[in-house]
């Protein structure tokens, strides 16, 4: 048996919350336009697949985890179902309300636009893709119920933040995420560094939570509704107040920081990789890092009046993606190095979100950077499962160099090219065409958006020096080891995003246009392909990318004359992640010294606690009646 009773037990309240979605479901949906039936589907489904799976474990493990494979495609489908109608860009796109809490005015709401439909497709074919290749990966260990569970749970609360228009129920979905991504992180409980890593990925990013409780806050007081829609529509008619857009555009720059793991809140993201390598492609590529981008660019029509959340938002990102990227040059721990990898390109699509016209490049790079970073973070969970299974958390490049070649993992070996060449902006692959983009809009912007063109054409050189750097350690040297290629469940995975990294680029003609209904406002260019062709395909964009990969290249080549070249300074302050660290960990030891200073105050009696409430309340009062 993989479950017992205390798990049965235990798992009840799931059941019971399962239920009652279907039962509300089954209320709901008769009468209801089809699309929004199958988003409330897509969003259920993983939900109760997951509270479904310690019951349908009695069964054993093979039922176990086909159930879990079989709602991970059946979600799949279902978002992909949405996807033609939100490709049409038509702009009465399926608005669907029932009363939640009525006494608040609280409402649910599905907007099945492409920027959400997008989201949700992403999240649900990497999760589908994901667990698919978790029924080999994963085989060798234990607490897979709870690892299946979580998963899907991850997959469904990722569809029902980006499907959902009220500002509540993405809280709701919101703090789903976080929760998975504690659970996944700290999967192996019993080691210490598991734990530790998952307990600093759920503080960190808390500080994120508390920014999008607050702003939500703050646009309930100023606007009277929950509803994204209509916060939007009374932005564009003045009819908020500007201390309401300036507070909440300032705590969701905030909320989007922690969650994504953008600068200075970034420092989380390299720890998580203690997770079970199908999860790290789950949070780098489909659920929680995308969760703080898609909030800037879905509620951005709200704050477009402020001149400087642009300009802030351009900043973190192209802050976060310059220091990122120098620091996965120095990595040698193989999912680490992947981990700034994803640091930086996050930053790429932050930056884009704070240009004139950037919502579309920021889109177009985010859907790139999804499929390729989950085809790298699955490859290289197929290169840890070819050297000795999932214990194989982490892979020192130096010591396993050269395990991943043609001759032991022909497949691996290609696939994982194939993401390299989308991630370092090859022509033909997905990440040249959105890169080149977001670039070209860069340039041809105000004077700070040139400068962050500056920064991010050199961070672009840095990607080419450690993508090569990885890929040569790890897939081209003399292997120093011996390894087998994966299975059938594993390669194939890896086939169908390696696909997906040539062709997904070919999408820009309907994106574009349904992007535009969205943001009629934000100078978004509707392309066809054609014209896409030609703005792309010029001297100057050809100019840059040989730059970037020559420079890449020679950065690469000669990396050790620069490394003895640096100052011994600065390779320390890189050494320690630029401190970081130890800053926090600084703080949070000034904050347990005050806490034990202060703890006299907490008699803990009852007596003394109540005068204090009171005392507390008489000011209050004073202050806000004088």
């Amino acid at each position: 048996m993989v479950t017992n009773r205390r798990t049965l037990l235990a798992s009840t309240p799931g059941l019971l919350v399962a239920g009652a979605l279907l039962a509300a479901v089954a209320v709901m949906a008769p009468g209801q336009p089809m699309p929004a039936v199958l988003a409330l589907g897509a969003i259920v489904l993983p939900l109760v697949g997951a509270a479904l799976l310690p019951f349908v474990a009695v069964a054993g493990d093979r039922v176990r985890n086909g159930t879990a494979v079989l709602a991970g495609l059946a979600t799949a489908a279902l978002t992909l179902s949405l996807v033609p109608r939100a490709l049409s860009g038509d702009p009465g796109v399926v608005q669907y309300e029932v009363a939640w809490v009525p006494a608040a005015d609280v409402s649910f709401g599905l907007y099945l636009d492409v920027l959400g439909v997008l989201m949700a497709t992403i999240a649900g074919i990497v999760g589908a893709l994901a667990l698919v290749f978790s029924t080999r990966f994963m085989e060798r260990e234990g607490g897979l119920t709870r690892y299946y569970a979580l998963t899907l749970l991850f997959v469904g609360g990722m569809i029902g933040f980006v499907l959902t228009d009220s500002l509540v129920a993405l809280y709701a979905f919101w703090e789903v995420l976080g929760l998975c991504s504690f659970g996944l992180i700290a999967f192996w409980l019993e080691d210490e560094t598991s734990f530790a890593a998952g307990v600093k990925a759920f503080v960190t990013t808390r500080f994120g939570d508390i920014g999008l409780l607050a702003g939500i806050a703050v646009l309930w007081v100023g606007g009277g509704t929950f509803s994204i829609r209509e916060l939007i529509d009374q932005a564009a008619s003045g009819a908020l107040p500007t201390w309401t857009v300036t507070a909440a555009g300032a705590l969701f720059i905030l909320a989007a920081i922690g969650k994504s793991a953008q600068f200075p809140l970034h420092v989380w993201l390299p720890d998580a990789m203690e997770a079970p390598t199908t999860s790290t492609a789950l949070i780098h590529a489909a659920c929680m890092v995308n969760a703080g981008l898609y909030l800037l660019l879905r509620t951005r029509p709200i704050f477009d009046g402020l001149e400087w959340w642009t300009t802030v938002v351009l900043a973190i990102g192209t802050i976060t993606a310059f220091l990122a990227a120098v620091l996965a040059t120095r990595e040698n721990d193989f999912k680490r190095a992947l981990a700034y990898c994803t640091i930086s390109q996050l930053g790429y699509v932050t930056a884009a979100i704070g240009l004139s016209g950037g919502a579309l490049p920021a889109t177009y790079h985010l859907l790139s950077h999804s499929i390729f970073k989950a085809l790298l973070f699955l490859a290289a969970g197929s290169v840890i499962y070819g050297i000795g299974g999932t214990v194989h958390k982490h892979v020192d490049m130096l010591e396993y160099r050269g395990v991943g070649n043609r001759e032991q993992m022909p497949l691996t070996n290609v696939t994982f090219l194939v993401g390299i060449l989308g991630l370092i902006g090859v022509p033909g692959f997905n990440g040249f065409w959105s890169k080149e983009l977001l670039l070209s809009t860069a340039l041809e912007g105000s004077a700070i958006e040139q400068v962050a063109f500056a920064v991010l054409a050199v961070t672009a050189v840095l990607t080419a020096v450690y993508s090569i750097r990885i890929y040569y350690l790890v897939f081209v040297a003399e292997p120093t080891a011996s390894a087998e290629e994966s299975p059938l469940a594993m390669t194939g995975p890896l086939a169908v995003l390696a696909g997906l990294t040539v062709t997904s680029w070919l999408a820009i003609g309907p994106l574009s246009s349904a992007l535009a209904t969205y943001f009629p406002h934000g100078h978004l260019h509707a392309y066809t392909l054609v014209e896409f062709l030609e703005h792309t395909l010029t001297l100057r964009t050809a100019a840059l990318t040989a730059g970037f990969l020559g420079f890449g290249y020679l950065g690469f080549r000669f990396r050790a004359s620069i490394n003895d070249a640096a100052p011994g300074g600065l390779l320390a302050v890189l050494e320690a992640g630029y401190g970081f660290d130890r800053l926090y960990e600084g703080l949070v030891a000034a904050y347990r010294w005050w806490c034990s200073r202060t703890r006299v105050i907490q008699t803990g009696d009852v007596n003394y606690n109540a005068v204090g409430i009171v005392v507390a309340l008489v000011i209050a009062a004073v202050v806000l009646l004088f």
